[in-house]
């Protein structure tokens, strides 16, 4: 049986909550309670972004595989140096980057540097995936 979109988004809050890379209070999960921004250091946004189907076989029914896309805005205080959130990027992306869980499969990953607005520096991780 194919697994769902809200069963995806499940198993990948759940490894999420798995990261020991930062605290968890100090990432935001969709629909969780809002985190206090912190005047210091690090904090994450999590966002699953559902992509196109495509079909990947067919039968007596085709085979559709759903995509996506895990998105982790992370921010630091411009204080923090830019170190810290350079490892922590790399740390979001070991610990999703090839994860399956039944018929999840987390893909490659990328990061960019989105810069700083005067208050702190943004990286976007982007990992896609795939679901069936």
């Amino acid at each position: 049986m194919a697994m769902t979109l809200n069963q995806a988004r499940q198993a990948i809050i759940t490894r999420a909550m798995a990261f020991t890379g930062i605290a968890q209070n100090r990432i935001q999960y969709p629909n969780g309670p809002l985190i206090n921004v912190p005047t210091e250091g690090l904090w994450c946004d999590l966002n699953i972004l559902w992509g196109s189907s495509i079909i990947a076989g067919v039968g007596d029914t085709p085979c559709t595989r759903r995509t996506g896309i895990i998105s982790i805005n992370c921010m630091a205080r411009l204080n923090t140096h830019e170190v810290a959130i350079t490892k922590l990027a790399d740390a979001w992306l070991a610990h999703f980057e090839y994860f399956k869980n039944g018929q999840l499969e987390v893909l490659q990953g990328q990061v960019q540097n989105l810069g700083n607005n005067d208050d702190f520096i943004q990286y976007n991780i982007s990992i896609n995936y795939r679901v069936n």
